[in-house]
């Protein structure tokens, strides 16, 4: 019998490893007084928003984005010349992001920001031309551009994707931008080649840039000649996000972590539902366990979540997953439904999560299962 819950005493097997882990606080005092520096700033990359000749193909007055973290901080942008480094006041600064527009005689160099105590470069060149050398979008013209799903999820069943449709004289190269609608920070760029006008097309957008899933909000593509300007539309809008709410119907919250039980206390986080009720992953990734556990959790199924670390945990469901061991499983995907199985005296999903590495693997169960469940409820 696999492992369910420590408070309930399962028979663990022997692949299972149950590591017991020291934990040691170390403290830091400040002595004397002084102003602690911000984090120095971090720039991933430099993209032309506006007035471009391409990604990073830019010209005097264009505006390009500076993306990064830690870039809160920032008073200046500094571009390469003949002379030496020209300085541009930022035009916006946010926390991950630097807009600012390319001052007369910038030429072309890795830009970088700089904040009171430190500066960072960017690892990507930008590109400055002459204005002539950027194109028009001549008789490029946008005609539709619509988003679907209008909800999706970081490796979820369905990619983001934008399906548009262009006029032109010619065959284009079709810039994408995915556009954070808040403060319309350019989360990720690429180019369609040749694409032929009057024709549909569609590009899916992966949800993951740097290897970073995208933060939770509401998104919107903007298309447009990769030299020239950039359109969108209201269909283009999406809304996207990095966890799936696992109960599929009406639901109420019961007990949570450290609710009292007989010789233990409650690991995880009760809803309760209908029997029957379907149930879905909150974060893909891959079945690491799935077993029946009497007068415990019942059918029960452990899925670690992609690009996480952690675990989740699912008990008392109606009847064995159809999943299997080491099947792959995307965020949204139905896993199973709300049963009352083990010893449940209500029809309810109970859901852990775990701290990395994982469920039985040295992590432990974690109480911010509460917060994050409510915080998936208001947008799945």
């Amino acid at each position: 019998m696999a492992p369910a819950r420590r408070g309930w005493s399962p028979a663990i097997p022997a692949a299972v490893v149950v590591a017991s882990l020291s934990v040691c606080a170390g403290v830091a005092f400040a002595e004397g007084g002084g102003v602690t520096p911000p984090t120095a700033p971090k720039v991933t990359d430099v993209v032309c928003i506006s007035t471009c000749g391409g990604i990073h193909k830019a010209t005097t007055g264009s505006k390009v984005q500076l993306s990064g973290r830690h870039l809160g901080h920032v008073t200046q942008a500094m571009f390469n010349s003949d002379s030496g480094r020209i300085a541009a006041d930022p035009i916006a600064v946010a926390s991950r992001s630097v807009k600012v527009r390319v001052p007369n005689g910038a030429a072309t160099g890795r830009p970088k920001v700089t904040d009171s105590y430190t500066s960072a470069r960017s690892p990507t060149a930008l590109k400055i031309v002459r204005p002539s050398q950027i194109d028009s979008s001549g008789s490029f013209k946008l005609r539709k551009a619509s988003a679907r799903p209008r909800r999706s999820y970081y490796y979820g069943k369905k990619r983001p994707s934008v399906t548009y449709m262009f006029t032109s004289s010619q065959p284009t190269d079709v810039r994408i931008d995915v556009v954070k609608r808040s403060n319309g920070t350019v989360v990720d760029s690429w180019v369609e080649h040749a694409q032929e006008p009057n024709t549909r097309h569609t590009a899916r957008w992966s949800g993951v840039r740097r290897r970073r899933p995208a933060f939770n909000g509401s998104y919107r593509f903007r298309v447009g000649p990769e030299s020239g300007s950039m359109e969108s539309t209201t269909e283009s809008r999406f809304r996207y996000h990095r966890f799936e709410f696992p109960v599929r119907g009406r639901h109420t919250y019961g007990d949570g972590v450290g609710a009292p039980r007989s010789g233990h206390v409650h690991e995880g986080q009760d809803v309760l539902a209908r029997c029957g009720t379907p149930l879905v992953a909150v974060r893909g990734g891959r079945v690491q366990w799935k077993a029946y556990q009497a007068g415990g959790a019942g059918n029960y199924i452990v899925i670690d979540g992609k690009r996480t670390g952690h675990d989740w945990m699912y008990a008392h469901l109606k009847r064995r997953s159809r999943l299997r061991r080491g099947d792959v499983v995307h965020t949204g995907q139905r896993i199973g439904t709300v049963g009352q199985t083990g010893d449940a005296t209500a029809c309810h999903l109970h859901v852990e999560e775990w701290s990395a590495p994982g469920w039985y693997e040295g992590g432990h169960y974690m109480r911010a299962i509460t917060r994050h469940l409510k915080q998936w409820d208001r947008w799945s």
